[in-house]
């Protein structure tokens, strides 16, 4: 039986960083309905309403039916992609690194440093990143900025693809330019 496409809907939305919220809110609907087509493979989701979801994570809906020739329905090996060396070089960085990042260009940025932190690593597991060290207290001594306000005084630590770190760098920008609606709930832009 095939993956349900709402797995792969959840798994590109984590990818980019989203909230179930933040997608709602861009198709005016409830973050329970986004739930439920993720995880519900009974739930009853027009193909109109999955196409506009996968159209807000910058993905399309494409319909086929393939009929596999008998020798493809023997063959049951699969292959694993080879990994080299330098695709997995990796880099420990800390939630510190993007908080400063955000508070510095965008001082009137609507989400606390908790937030912030919160959503970095599960952007940042969600594309591999190993948890090296749990959240822990910054000494006020290491907390050294131009900015006093809103500095970070917890951080945490993780290892991740050195590839991916301009990755994040820009998901940190994207964060920094969250806003509030007129419900007063806080979104995140899509790109």
């Amino acid at each position: 039986m095939a993956v349900w496409i709402g797995r792969d809907l959840e798994r590109l939305r984590k990818l980019r960083g989203l909230r179930r919220e933040d997608v709602a809110a861009q198709l005016s609907l409830s973050p329970s309905t986004i739930r439920n087509i993720e995880h519900d493979e009974r739930y009853n989701v027009s193909l109109d309403l999955l196409r506009q979801v996968a159209e807000v994570l910058g993905a399309t809906v494409r319909i086929s039916i393939e009929v596999p020739e008998q020798a493809e329905l023997e063959d049951t090996s699969v292959s694993e992609p080879v990994v080299t060396e330098h695709q997995d070089s990796r880099r420990v960085v800390t939630n510190e690194r993007f908080i400063r990042l955000v508070r510095e260009r965008y001082p009137d940025c609507p989400l606390t440093n908790s937030q912030i932190g919160r959503r970095m690593w599960q952007f940042a597991h969600s594309r591999g990143a190993v948890l090296v060290r749990e959240r822990k207290q910054l000494r006020p001594s290491l907390v050294q900025s131009t900015a006093t306000y809103r500095v970070p005084t917890t951080s945490a630590e993780y290892a991740m693809r050195e590839g991916d770190i301009a990755v994040l760098d820009r998901f940190a920008d994207r964060l920094g330019r969250a806003f509030k609606d007129g419900k007063g709930r806080v979104l995140v832009p899509i790109k």
